[in-house]
Protein backbone atom coordinates (compact mmCIF):
# COMPACT_ATOMS: atom_id res chain seq x y z
CA UNK A 1 0.00 0.00 0.00
CA UNK A 2 3.01 2.59 1.35
CA UNK A 3 4.89 1.83 -1.71
CA UNK A 4 1.94 2.06 -4.68
CA UNK A 5 0.42 5.36 -2.76
CA UNK A 6 3.46 6.73 -0.73
CA UNK A 7 5.08 8.54 -4.12
CA UNK A 8 1.34 10.17 -5.22
CA UNK A 9 1.12 10.83 -1.22
CA UNK A 10 4.41 12.75 -1.21
CA UNK A 11 2.95 14.96 -4.51
CA UNK A 12 0.01 15.98 -2.94
CA UNK A 13 1.76 17.26 0.57
CA UNK A 14 4.18 18.77 -1.60
CA UNK A 15 1.49 20.54 -3.81
CA UNK A 16 -0.09 21.61 -0.39
CA UNK A 17 3.07 23.05 0.87
CA UNK A 18 3.83 25.42 -2.28
CA UNK A 19 0.52 26.52 -2.50
CA UNK A 20 0.54 27.24 1.47
CA UNK A 21 3.54 28.71 1.49
CA UNK A 22 3.20 30.81 -1.92
CA UNK A 23 7.01 29.83 -2.42
CA UNK A 24 6.21 29.40 -6.39
CA UNK A 25 5.17 33.17 -6.72
CA UNK A 26 8.49 34.38 -5.50
CA UNK A 27 9.88 33.12 -8.09
CA UNK A 28 10.61 35.45 -10.85
CA UNK A 29 13.36 37.56 -12.65
CA UNK A 30 12.97 40.78 -10.16
CA UNK A 31 13.04 38.38 -7.01
CA UNK A 32 16.34 37.41 -8.30
CA UNK A 33 17.43 41.09 -8.91
CA UNK A 34 16.23 42.38 -5.54
CA UNK A 35 18.93 39.78 -3.96
CA UNK A 36 21.24 39.43 -6.21
CA UNK A 37 24.22 40.02 -4.21
CA UNK A 38 23.21 37.99 -0.92
CA UNK A 39 22.51 34.80 -3.37
CA UNK A 40 25.79 35.48 -4.87
CA UNK A 41 27.44 36.17 -1.92
CA UNK A 42 26.00 32.46 -0.22
CA UNK A 43 26.78 30.80 -3.11
CA UNK A 44 30.15 31.79 -3.36
CA UNK A 45 31.11 31.06 0.45
CA UNK A 46 28.59 27.45 0.38
CA UNK A 47 28.95 26.36 -3.42
CA UNK A 48 28.02 22.66 -2.07
CA UNK A 49 25.07 23.89 0.04
CA UNK A 50 24.29 26.39 -3.01
CA UNK A 51 24.28 23.15 -5.40
CA UNK A 52 22.08 20.97 -2.84
CA UNK A 53 19.47 23.62 -1.75
CA UNK A 54 18.81 24.89 -5.25
CA UNK A 55 18.31 21.40 -6.44
CA UNK A 56 16.22 20.38 -3.56
CA UNK A 57 13.99 23.35 -4.40
CA UNK A 58 13.59 22.73 -8.08
CA UNK A 59 12.61 19.16 -7.72
CA UNK A 60 10.55 20.49 -4.77
CA UNK A 61 8.54 22.69 -7.22
CA UNK A 62 8.47 20.42 -10.60
CA UNK A 63 7.61 17.42 -8.40
CA UNK A 64 4.49 19.69 -7.20
CA UNK A 65 3.20 20.11 -11.10
CA UNK A 66 3.21 23.99 -10.21
CA UNK A 67 4.21 26.83 -12.45
CA UNK A 68 8.14 27.69 -11.74
CA UNK A 69 10.57 24.80 -13.44
CA UNK A 70 11.21 27.31 -16.42
CA UNK A 71 12.41 30.17 -14.60
CA UNK A 72 13.96 27.78 -11.44
CA UNK A 73 16.22 26.37 -14.93
CA UNK A 74 17.07 30.12 -15.46
CA UNK A 75 18.07 30.64 -12.17
CA UNK A 76 20.79 27.75 -12.60
CA UNK A 77 22.44 29.26 -14.98
CA UNK A 78 22.23 32.56 -12.77
CA UNK A 79 23.59 31.40 -9.80
CA UNK A 80 26.26 28.49 -10.45
CA UNK A 81 26.75 29.96 -14.60
CA UNK A 82 26.29 27.95 -17.21
CA UNK A 83 28.11 24.04 -17.03
CA UNK A 84 27.58 23.74 -13.23
CA UNK A 85 23.76 25.66 -13.41
CA UNK A 86 23.14 23.37 -16.68
CA UNK A 87 24.00 20.03 -14.88
CA UNK A 88 21.97 20.37 -11.95
CA UNK A 89 19.25 21.85 -13.24
CA UNK A 90 18.76 18.37 -15.64
CA UNK A 91 19.55 16.77 -12.65
CA UNK A 92 16.56 18.02 -10.64
CA UNK A 93 14.20 18.32 -13.40
CA UNK A 94 15.09 14.12 -13.93
CA UNK A 95 14.31 13.49 -10.27
CA UNK A 96 10.98 15.32 -10.33
CA UNK A 97 10.08 13.61 -13.92
CA UNK A 98 10.46 10.04 -12.36
CA UNK A 99 8.65 11.02 -8.63
CA UNK A 100 5.87 11.88 -11.22
CA UNK A 101 5.84 9.36 -13.13
CA UNK A 102 5.86 6.87 -9.61
CA UNK A 103 3.14 8.92 -8.42
CA UNK A 104 0.96 8.37 -11.49
CA UNK A 105 2.14 4.82 -12.07
CA UNK A 106 1.53 3.61 -8.18
CA UNK A 107 -1.75 5.16 -7.99
CA UNK A 108 -3.91 5.78 -10.92
CA UNK A 109 -2.72 3.80 -13.58
CA UNK A 110 -4.58 1.03 -12.77
CA UNK A 111 -7.78 2.57 -12.78
CA UNK A 112 -7.04 4.81 -15.88
CA UNK A 113 -6.34 1.76 -17.66
CA UNK A 114 -10.30 0.41 -16.86
CA UNK A 115 -12.28 3.72 -17.62
CA UNK A 116 -9.77 4.92 -20.41
CA UNK A 117 -11.66 6.32 -23.82
CA UNK A 118 -10.73 5.93 -27.32
CA UNK A 119 -7.85 8.96 -27.18
CA UNK A 120 -5.90 7.40 -24.15
CA UNK A 121 -6.28 4.16 -25.64
CA UNK A 122 -4.64 5.56 -28.97
CA UNK A 123 -2.19 7.65 -26.71
CA UNK A 124 -1.22 4.31 -24.97
CA UNK A 125 -0.96 2.50 -28.29
CA UNK A 126 2.03 5.20 -29.56
CA UNK A 127 4.04 5.15 -26.53
CA UNK A 128 4.10 1.54 -26.08
CA UNK A 129 5.40 1.27 -29.65
CA UNK A 130 7.65 3.72 -29.49
CA UNK A 131 7.89 4.87 -25.69
CA UNK A 132 11.27 6.39 -26.00
CA UNK A 133 10.55 8.31 -28.91
CA UNK A 134 7.63 9.90 -27.81
CA UNK A 135 8.55 10.81 -24.61
CA UNK A 136 11.95 12.25 -26.48
CA UNK A 137 9.90 14.36 -28.64
CA UNK A 138 7.91 15.72 -25.61
CA UNK A 139 10.98 16.58 -23.53
CA UNK A 140 12.36 18.50 -26.63
CA UNK A 141 9.33 21.00 -27.06
CA UNK A 142 9.68 23.78 -24.82
CA UNK A 143 6.30 24.71 -25.00
CA UNK A 144 4.88 21.67 -23.58
CA UNK A 145 4.01 21.00 -20.02
CA UNK A 146 6.76 20.31 -17.95
CA UNK A 147 4.45 17.20 -16.46
CA UNK A 148 2.81 16.18 -19.50
CA UNK A 149 5.81 13.58 -20.55
CA UNK A 150 5.91 11.93 -17.20
CA UNK A 151 2.06 11.49 -16.48
CA UNK A 152 1.51 10.27 -19.78
CA UNK A 153 4.01 7.98 -19.63
CA UNK A 154 3.07 6.54 -15.81
CA UNK A 155 -0.56 6.22 -17.44
CA UNK A 156 0.90 4.16 -20.12
CA UNK A 157 2.92 2.13 -17.86
CA UNK A 158 6.47 2.42 -19.79
CA UNK A 159 9.83 0.92 -18.54
CA UNK A 160 11.15 3.58 -16.41
CA UNK A 161 14.22 3.56 -18.06
CA UNK A 162 12.50 4.86 -21.32
CA UNK A 163 11.42 7.99 -19.26
CA UNK A 164 14.80 8.28 -17.55
CA UNK A 165 16.69 8.35 -20.71
CA UNK A 166 14.53 10.60 -22.43
CA UNK A 167 14.14 13.03 -19.43
CA UNK A 168 18.11 13.11 -19.62
CA UNK A 169 18.18 13.57 -23.83
CA UNK A 170 15.57 15.73 -24.55
CA UNK A 171 15.71 17.83 -21.30
CA UNK A 172 19.74 18.90 -21.45
CA UNK A 173 19.42 21.54 -24.53
CA UNK A 174 16.42 22.96 -22.45
CA UNK A 175 18.23 23.14 -19.02
CA UNK A 176 21.60 24.27 -20.50
CA UNK A 177 19.70 27.07 -22.89
CA UNK A 178 18.16 28.19 -20.05
CA UNK A 179 21.44 28.23 -17.64
CA UNK A 180 22.83 30.06 -20.46
CA UNK A 181 20.44 32.91 -20.24
CA UNK A 182 20.65 32.79 -16.43
CA UNK A 183 23.84 33.27 -16.86
CA UNK A 184 24.04 36.08 -19.18
CA UNK A 185 21.36 37.76 -16.87
CA UNK A 186 23.75 37.33 -13.82
CA UNK A 187 26.41 39.09 -15.76
CA UNK A 188 23.96 41.80 -17.55
CA UNK A 189 23.31 42.56 -13.39
CA UNK A 190 27.23 42.70 -12.43
CA UNK A 191 27.25 45.48 -14.76
CA UNK A 192 24.68 47.30 -13.69
CA UNK A 193 21.90 46.63 -16.48
CA UNK A 194 18.01 46.47 -15.17
CA UNK A 195 15.73 43.66 -15.95
CA UNK A 196 13.80 45.47 -18.33
CA UNK A 197 12.53 44.82 -22.52
CA UNK A 198 16.10 46.17 -23.09
CA UNK A 199 17.80 43.61 -21.82
CA UNK A 200 16.50 41.28 -24.33
CA UNK A 201 18.68 43.19 -26.86
CA UNK A 202 22.02 42.40 -24.95
CA UNK A 203 24.04 39.42 -27.56
CA UNK A 204 24.22 37.53 -24.45
CA UNK A 205 20.72 37.20 -23.67
CA UNK A 206 19.77 37.12 -27.31
CA UNK A 207 21.66 33.92 -28.30
CA UNK A 208 19.86 31.51 -25.94
CA UNK A 209 16.62 33.30 -26.95
CA UNK A 210 17.87 32.03 -30.50
CA UNK A 211 18.72 28.53 -29.44
CA UNK A 212 15.35 28.18 -27.73
CA UNK A 213 13.27 29.61 -31.02
CA UNK A 214 15.83 26.85 -32.67
CA UNK A 215 15.31 23.83 -30.28
CA UNK A 216 11.41 24.74 -30.32
CA UNK A 217 11.38 24.90 -33.95
CA UNK A 218 13.47 21.70 -34.29
CA UNK A 219 11.69 19.75 -31.85
CA UNK A 220 8.49 20.55 -33.23
CA UNK A 221 9.49 19.68 -37.27
CA UNK A 222 10.59 16.85 -36.05
CA UNK A 223 7.92 15.85 -33.92
CA UNK A 224 6.01 15.98 -37.22
CA UNK A 225 8.00 14.24 -39.54
CA UNK A 226 8.17 11.19 -36.21
CA UNK A 227 4.13 10.89 -36.56
CA UNK A 228 4.24 10.72 -40.64
CA UNK A 229 6.57 7.89 -40.40
CA UNK A 230 4.96 6.43 -37.82
CA UNK A 231 1.19 6.40 -39.41
CA UNK A 232 0.26 3.44 -41.29
CA UNK A 233 0.67 3.97 -45.10
CA UNK A 234 -2.17 3.26 -47.28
Amino acid sequence: MIRRYGPALVIVVLIALVLATGVWRRIDLHELERHHAQLRAFVRANPALGLASYFGVYTLIASACVPGPGLLAIAGGYLFGLPAGGAVGLAASTASSMIIYAAVRGAFAEVVARRSGPRLRVLEAELRSDAFGYLLSLKLLPIAPFPLANIAAGLAGVRPTALLLASLIGGAPLSFIFAALGASLSRAIDAGAPIDPGLLQRPGVIWPLACLTLLSVVAFAWRLRRRSLLEPRA
